[in-house]
């Protein structure tokens, strides 16, 4: 078992109105292998009827949403305070990583900021994520790669890889 002291303490950051729900268990999963995250945020006009669903994920994964009116229609309101709370995080020296969950440019920035403060930078998004953002990243890793343990062993079972004699 590895010593705690050793993994990578992480504070993931999701910009909930440009995530996939669906994705948001196998994406914890995946920063798990990298280290431990410490704090998981959700960021959100989470009045907006299109959020709806979230709420019982987000319980289920403690993942803490974070209410951000949103004060005019098409202003990234929501953006805007996550990006504020990585500056705080990150003054605050307790993470050794940041993981940012968005296929949003918007990020390009904060990601860039975050890596010449020599912290690890994670993105996480959608095939369709702008390369700035991704290349902003130390690593990112794309939500179409994430698939479970069980849809996993299903597709290596249909292939024959576990009858393979050895």
């Amino acid at each position: 078992m590895e010593d705690i002291k050793d993994q990578k303490k992480i504070a993931l950051l999701i910009d909930a109105e440009n995530a996939q729900l669906s994705k948001l268990p196998l994406v914890l999963n995946e920063l798990s292998t990298h280290g431990r995250i410490i704090t998981r945020r959700a960021y959100a006009d989470w009045q907006k009827g299109s959020l709806k669903n979230w709420s019982k994920v987000l319980n289920e994964l403690a993942i803490q949403p974070v209410q951000q009116n949103a004060y005019t229609t098409g202003k990234n309101s929501s953006d805007a305070a996550l990006i504020i709370d990585a500056m705080d995080l990150l003054y605050s020296g307790q993470y050794d990583a940041f993981a940012l969950v968005s296929s949003d440019s918007d990020f390009t920035k904060l990601a860039s900021r975050l890596r010449e403060s020599v912290v690890y930078v994670f993105g996480v998004g959608e095939k369709k994520t702008p390369v700035s953002f991704i290349n902003a990243c130390d690593d990112f890793i794309l939500t179409e790669n994430l698939v479970s343990v069980e849809l996993q062993k299903d597709t290596s079972e249909l292939s024959g890889a576990e009858d393979v004699p050895q």
